[in-house]
Parts: C-alpha cells; sequence; structure tokens
C-alpha cells in the first residue's frame, strides 16, 4: 500500500476530502529520507541511515519528524513539478477506451507531462529515465516504449485540454510518437520536447535539441 500505485485506492479506503482542484492529502512513507532532508514544519534535520525513522511523502518530497506530522500542512502541494504532474485524485478508472483502465478528468490550471521511453536506447539510461520519471511524476504519465507503443498514452491524454511530450530516445521513437499523435490529430493539444538517446539523433541535433544526452 506504501506506493504510488496505490493513492487512489488509499484515498478511497480513507474517505479523503479531494479539492475542487484535485489537492489531495500527504501520502506519507516511513524512512529511507534523502540524506541532508529538512522537517518541513521545525525546519530541522530529519531521517537516519541507521533505521526508519521520519516520514517523506510519496509525491512532493516534504519531509517532516514523526512528531511534527500530526502539526504538518495536510494538503499535498506536488512539489516543484505541481503544473507538470497529473494528480492522482484527477484519474478515475474506466473501460471507455482501455478495459480496466485510468482516464484523467478534465483539468484546469495543470499542463502534465506525457513521457515516453525507450528504456533500450542509451546503453540502459533510457532505463534510469522510466525509473527517475516514475519518482518525480505519476507512474501513469511514463510509458516505455519497448513495452507498448504511444497510442495508449495519448488516447488517455487526449481528454485533456493541453499537455506537454517529453520523448527519450533516438529519431526512430520521435517519428514513432510524432506520427501517432498525427493520426489522432492532436497538434493543438501538445507541445513536444525530445531528450535524444538514440545513435545518430540527427533530428534533435537539427532542431537545436543537441546531439546526446549526458550521464549527469
Amino acid at each position: 500500500q506504501n506506493c504510488k500505485w496505490a493513492t487512489k485506492s488509499n484515498l478511497e479506503h480513507d474517505q479523503a476530502d479531494i479539492l475542487p482542484n484535485f489537492s489531495f492529502p500527504h501520502q506519507w512513507l516511513e524512512g529511507n529520507l534523502p540524506a541532508g532532508s529538512r522537517c518541513i514544519v521545525c525546519h530541522k534535520t530529519c531521517g537516519s541511515v541507521k533505521r526508519l525513522q521520519d516520514y517523506r511523502c510519496l509525491w512532493c518530497k516534504g519531509t517532516v519528524h514523526t512528531d511534527c506530522r500530526d502539526i504538518a500542512e495536510p494538503i499535498c502541494s506536488l512539489g516543484s513539478l505541481v503544473t507538470s504532474t497529473l494528480p492522482p485524485s484527477a484519474v478515475k478508472q474506466s473501460d471507455e477506451i482501455i478495459y480496466n483502465m485510468w482516464e484523467p478528468y478534465k483539468l484546469s490550471g495543470y499542463n502534465p507531462v506525457l513521457a515516453f521511453v525507450n528504456s533500450k536506447s542509451g546503453e540502459n539510461k533510457g532505463v534510469r529515465f522510466v525509473r527517475r520519471l516514475k519518482y518525480w511524476l505519476n507512474p501513469l504519465q511514463v510509458f516505455d516504449l519497448a513495452i507498448c507503443g504511444p497510442e495508449i498514452g495519448l488516447q488517455l491524454f487526449q481528454r485533456l485540454d493541453k499537455f506537454r511530450i517529453l520523448i527519450f530516445g533516438g529519431d526512430g521513437s520521435i517519428g514513432w510518437v510524432l506520427s501517432t499523435v498525427d493520426m489522432l490529430h492532436l497538434h493543438s493539444k501538445c507541445m513536444i520536447g525530445v531528450v535524444p538517446l538514440g545513435t545518430g539523433n540527427d533530428l534533435a541535433r537539427v532542431l537545436g535539441w543537441g546531439s546526446q544526452c549526458g550521464d549527469e
């Protein structure tokens, strides 16, 4: 139950109050705080490398002492990536597009990122990007092109007024996503960026996005 995939069911089980802007309570996970974490209440150092101690919110990454948790601001802000993140409270289960799949509500004030990563590109750099993106964003926003094509993700996001697409891959991956965007007539709804992970990366180089992605 302590993962992002379980947030929606946790909110429903706890009958948590969801605000009109889809804000929701913090989803606290005990222990494993990053080094140098500071409590959002008292601003003192928290966490421990010796044992599970204190808490970290799965979504905003805020950290708090065990004793301070009850007096912390209860609503999660989604952190620095608030406008890029699809709130877990803003999705519903639906069979309209794909059987037993999640579907986002219409959102205002959000411009979420839809990430397509070819995990086989860039000497396994793609695998690391999949993990990082799922850590920082809603896992529903991240699709591995080595497992499924871009059509599912684009169909799920097509009901949003606007969104951004980020493609991690080479020329083949970029062309695949662009052709699907064209097929679904989504040009007016999305902006597209590229992180070059392929061998040639001709398109990224011509458009000034760089010829390759560094290790950082």
